[in-house]
């Protein structure tokens, strides 16, 4: 059994160790130490990074109450140095014990609770059972949750027996039968955990939730706690002071401005769409005058291949017609068909494409595809063009 010092000093960054076993399996080291602070993971969050005398800690977990320190290589000494990533560990320890403080509100509002919680490196998610969240209550749940961090009220950590759970007033009923790991803020929270947390809601610094999204009929809630909150809420801030500095404007008239910008990008957008619709319009115009023949073959080198959609579908209300046109700007094939029934465009691309490393695909009257290549483009255009022959 492991001496697990991440419970009697969640702080402790630095320590010596026995080293008791080294299993090798593979290209990878198990080591057991009669003492370690790094964390296994558990309870949503992850397990602790660092060294041991200078060798990278990759992983930990713990099976048997015996924790397994991964490594890539071996230890020499048998009395090892251990140093914990802290920086990861109390990143960690804000979020984990925001988490509870955040989740704690929520029940305490609404009387929900979680089935769902994951820590990322950049932010954490909880599943809630609220099924609609709205602004008004996460501006509430914010409010209530940054109230208790400025309280800093203490948290701790205590071991239990089960007896003892039915005198314990919990948040959530956990699981686990025997080392049971009680997690309580004073006077707010009192639940089942194995984490490691902070030691007040001051040392928290700030929760702010970034957005929520409906998920398996519950609310997923996106927040971040601390250090990265404050860094979030700088990032934030640059953007807009550059588009403030950048429009000329006081920060409260930005957002009209930019939707009055996306509104004229949008009409704008329409107008050139229908512009392309009249020039496409002359260009068939010119096509079909100059061209008597019901395939219509085309390399267009200065057209995006919307372009040459717009001029196809053109084409296609003018008559039946089996077209093969080229966007040379694009790297990209258009093939049509509404003329002859037992040709299949989308079979053919089905079958014949990927021998010209070509990607796309489509219907009976319709394929289109794209390469990385020109040289392959030509080729299989001109594949294309065999294959008319008996249609002509």
């Amino acid at each position: 059994m492991t001496d697990k010092l991440y419970y009697e000093n969640q702080f402790l960054e630095e320590w010596q160790s026995e080293v008791k076993d080294i299993i090798q399996e593979k290209d990878k080291f198990l080591i057991v130490l009669a003492s370690t602070a790094f964390f296994p993971g558990g309870g949503g969050q992850p397990a602790d990074k660092g060294y041991i005398d200078d060798i990278e800690v990759i992983d930990v977990f713990e099976k048997d109450n015996i924790i397994y320190h991964v490594t890539n290589k071996k230890p020499k000494n048998n009395v090892v140095k251990c140093k914990l990533d802290f920086c990861k560990r109390f990143y960690y320890m804000q979020q984990h014990a925001g988490e509870h403080l955040l989740s704690a509100v929520l029940y305490k509002l609404y009387n929900t609770s979680n089935d769902g919680f994951h820590m990322g490196d950049d932010y954490v998610t909880i599943d809630n059972s609220i099924t609609n969240m709205t602004e008004e209550m996460v501006k509430e749940v914010e409010e209530m949750a940054n109230e208790y961090i400025y309280k800093d009220l203490p948290i701790t950590s205590y071991f239990v027996q089960h007896n003892d759970l039915e005198n314990l007033e919990l948040r959530k009923k956990g699981k686990v039968k025997e080392n049971i790991r009680i997690v309580e803020i004073e006077g707010v929270d009192r639940i089942a955990c194995c984490g490691t947390h902070v030691l007040s809601t001051g040392q928290i610094g700030l929760i702010k939730i970034i957005k929520t999204e409906k998920y398996k009929g519950m609310t997923r809630i996106y927040f971040k706690c601390g250090k990265k909150a404050l860094e979030d809420y700088g990032n934030k801030h640059k953007i807009i002071t550059n588009l403030s500095k950048h429009y000329a404007l006081v920060e409260d008239e930005i957002v009209d401005r930019v939707k009055n910008d996306s509104n004229e990008i949008k009409r704008l957008l329409k107008e050139i769409k229908e512009l392309k619709g009249v020039i496409a319009s002359h260009t068939v115009d010119d096509i079909i005058r100059n061209d008597n023949s019901h395939i219509i073959i085309i390399d267009f080198s200065n057209k995006d291949f919307e372009e040459i959609q717009i001029i196809n579908n053109e084409i296609l209300k003018r008559g039946e017609y089996i077209t093969i046109l080229v966007s040379e700007k694009d790297n990209r094939i258009l093939f049509s068909n509404n003329s002859t029934p037992t040709l299949h465009c989308g079979k053919i691309f089905k079958e014949n494409l990927w021998r010209f490393n070509g990607k796309g695909g489509g219907n009976e009257k319709s394929a289109q595809a794209a390469f990385k290549d020109k040289e392959d483009m030509f080729k299989f255009k001109n594949y294309l063009i065999g294959l008319l022959k008996e249609y002509k």
